[in-house]
C-alpha cells in the first residue's frame, strides 16, 4: 500500500511538472520520412580494419552534450556495473551462478558504447567491419544468456540469492535510480519512434482514426507501431495541448508546401515514457516480492532503474535504447505485468493482450503462457477468456477505425504499414546496421524469404516461430521464476532475427531475467505468483 501511494504521488509529480513546461512555438510538419539505406562498401580485409581501428582508439573523445545533472555514456556503464557489484554479486559464493550471469548482463551494455557513431560512416569499409564485430559479439552475449536461462530452467540454482546490501538502502538507492530515470526522458530528447508514435497520436486525436491506412502516416514510422501505443499519448497531448494544435485535420494536409500542419507537443512522448516506466517498476517489484521478498524486489528495482538499458547508452544525446525509447520501455512494462498478474489469469491474458497492442512482439509469448496455464484448467479457461475478450476489443478497433490504402486491402493496409514496414526491403529491412543487414553467405541465406516478398518466410524467421512454439511444453509445470526465463528467452529470440539494430532490445527481456535469475525459490509453485 505504501508503495502504490509513493508511485502515485511520484506519478502526479512528474506529470504535473512536465505539463507545467513553458508551450514550445508550434513547428510545421514538412516531411515523415521512410528510412533508406545504400548499398554495402567495397570489402576491406579484417587486418586492415583492424590495424585502423586500433589507431582510432587513441583519438580523443568529444565532450559530453548531457545536461550536468546526467551522467555521461561512461558514467552511465560504471554507475550500472558499481550497482551490480554492490547489490547483485555473491562474494560470499563466488562460484554462484548468478555472478555470470549478472556479469554478461552488464556485457551487452559496454557493448553498445558509442555504438551509434557507426550510423553515420555506413559507406565506410572500416567501420563496417568493426560494426560487424560488434554486433556478432552482442548476439554472442546474447544467445550465450539465452543458453543458460535455458539450463537454469531444467537445472535451478542450488541456492537463493539476497542482494548485497539491507532494504533500506535498497529503497534509497531505488528513488536515486528512478529520479535518474525520469531525469533522463525529461531533459534528452525522444528517439525517432517516440517522435512518430506521438504524430500517429495526434492524428488518432484529430481523425478518430488509427493511423493505418491514413493519407498522411501510410507507409511511414508513424504508421508502424501498436496501437495501444498511440492510444496512451493522447491524455498526454490533452493535458500539455488542450485546443487542438491542429484546429482542421485535412485528410492529406499539403506539408511540403507550406506551415500546414504542426507537429504535437514533443513533451507528450516523453511523459508517456515516465509513465509507463513507473508501470514497470510497480509490476517488477509486485512480482519479486511475491516471489522472494521486498528485499529482492526492491534489489530488482535497483538493477533494473540502475542499468544502461534504462538510462541509456549508444551515444551522448541518443541512444540504442533506455528511457528515451518509448518503444521499449512501453511494452516491456506491459508484459512485466501480465507476468505480475500470474496469479490472476484473466486479468493476466488481458494484459498480455495489450502488451502485443503495444508492440506486437509479446504474441511469440501466448504459447508460453498457455503452457504455463495448461495443468489448471480453471486457470487456463479464465486466462483465454481474458485473453480473448482484450484482442478482440483492441483488434476490432483496429479493423474499424483503419483504412485501405495504396490499392491494398484493409489487412494488407495494416499488416505492411506494422509489420511490413519494419522488415521491408524498401525501409528497415535493407539496414547494414545490424548482425544481418546486407550481408552474405550464410546470414545472407537465412535471411532470404523462402516465398518472395514474404518477409515472415526467412528461414531464421521460421526457426523462431518454432522455438516460441516450443515454450508451450517448457512452460508446463514450471514455477513463477522458471516462466520468467522462459518470457525472456522468447524476447530475446524476437530480437535476435530483427534486421536493424539486431538485439540491442534489451529492455524486453532484461527485467525477465533478473527475475528469473535472482527470484528462483525453492519453495516455489505454479501458484505462487
Amino acid at each position: 500500500m505504501r508503495l502504490t501511494v509513493v508511485g502515485v504521488i511520484l506519478t502526479a509529480a512528474v506529470m504535473a511538472a512536465g505539463c507545467a513546461r513553458e508551450p514550445a512555438p508550434k513547428v510545421a510538419l514538412h516531411q515523415l520520412y521512410t528510412p533508406h539505406f545504400d548499398p554495402p562498401p567495397p570489402s576491406e580485409p579484417a587486418l586492415v580494419s583492424l590495424r585502423k581501428w586500433i589507431e582510432q582508439i587513441g583519438t580523443p573523445a568529444k565532450p559530453s552534450e548531457r545536461p550536468a545533472m546526467l551522467p555521461n555514456q561512461a558514467g552511465v556503464l560504471w554507475l550500472s556495473l558499481a550497482i551490480v557489484v554492490a547489490v547483485g554479486l555473491d562474494f560470499r559464493n563466488r562460484r554462484n551462478p548468478r555472478n555470470v550471469d549478472l556479469v554478461l548482463m552488464q556485457l551487452a551494455g559496454w557493448l553498445f558504447f558509442n555504438i551509434l557513431v557507426f550510423t553515420n560512416h555506413l559507406q565506410n569499409p572500416t567501420v563496417r567491419n568493426v560494426m560487424d564485430w560488434i554486433f556478432v559479439a552482442i548476439v554472442a552475449v546474447t544467445v550465450t544468456l539465452l543458453a543458460r536461462a535455458l539450463l537454469r530452467i531444467a537445472h535451478p540454482a542450488a541456492v537463493d540469492w539476497q542482494p548485497g546490501v539491507g532494504r533500506k538502502t535498497l529503497a534509497i538507492l531505488a528513488l536515486i535510480v528512478i529520479s535518474l530515470d525520469v531525469g533522463v526522458a525529461l531533459l534528452l530528447p525522444p528517439d525517432d519512434a517516440g517522435y512518430f508514435v506521438n504524430i500517429g497520436a495526434q492524428r488518432l486525436r484529430e481523425r478518430g482514426r488509427w493511423p493505418y491506412g491514413d493519407p498522411l502516416l501510410t507507409s511511414t514510422p508513424a504508421a508502424a507501431y501498436g496501437p495501444i501505443l498511440y492510444l496512451a499519448h493522447v491524455p498526454f497531448q490533452l493535458a500539455l495541448a488542450p485546443h487542438r494544435v491542429n484546429p482542421v485535420s485535412l485528410p492529406r494536409p499539403p506539408i511540403e508546401t507550406g506551415d500546414v500542419y504542426f507537429e504535437p507537443p514533443i513533451a507528450a512522448t516523453q511523459l508517456c515514457a515516465i509513465a509507463f516506466h513507473f508501470l514497470a517498476i510497480a509490476a517488477l517489484f509486485a512480482a519479486g516480492r511475491r516471489l522472494a521478498g521486498a528485499t529482492v524486489a526492491w534489489a530488482l528495482v535497483v538493477l533494473y532503474g540502475g542499468s544502461a538499458y534504462v538510462l541509456g547508452v549508444g551515444g551522448e544525446t541518443t541512444f540504442i535504447g533506455g528511457m528515451t525509447f518509448v518503444s521499449h520501455v512501453a511494452p516491456a512494462a506491459v508484459t512485466l505485468l501480465a507476468f505480475a498478474l500470474l496469479h490472476r489469469p484473466v486479468w493476466s491474458g488481458a494484459a498480455l493482450a495489450a502488451s502485443i497492442g503495444t508492440l506486437f512482439y509479446p504474441i511469440f509469448m501466448v504459447p508460453a503462457w498457455l503452457g504455463y496455464y495448461w495443468s489448471d484448467r480453471r486457470h487456463l479457461k479464465a486466462f483465454v477468456l481474458g485473453f480473448a475478450i482484450a484482442s478482440i476489443v483492441i483488434a476490432g478497433s483496429v479493423l474499424a477505425l483503419s483504412r485501405p490504402a495504396h490499392e491494398r486491402g484493409l489487412i494488407a493496409t495494416i499488416a505492411s504499414d506494422t509489420i511490413g514496414h519494419q522488415e521491408s526491403p524498401d525501409a528497415y529491412g535493407s539496414s547494414p546496421f545490424g548482425f544481418w543487414g546486407q550481408r552474405g553467405g550464410v546470414r545472407g541465406w537465412l535471411m532470404t524469404p523462402l516465398l518472395a516478398d514474404r518477409s515472415m518466410t526467412r528461414p531464421v524467421v521460421l526457426i523462431f516461430f518454432a522455438f516460441a512454439a516450443s515454450m508451450f511444453f517448457a512452460a508446463r509445470g514450471r514455477t513463477p521464476a522458471q516462466f520468467a526465463l522462459i518470457v525472456a528467452v522468447v524476447a530475446m529470440g524476437a530480437e535476435l532475427w530483427k534486421i536493424h539494430a539486431t538485439a540491442t532490445y534489451v529492455a524486453w527481456y532484461y527485467p525477465f531475467l533478473l527475475i528469473g535469475f535472482l527470484c528462483d525459490r525453492h519453495r516455489a509453485s505454479v501458484g505462487d505468483v
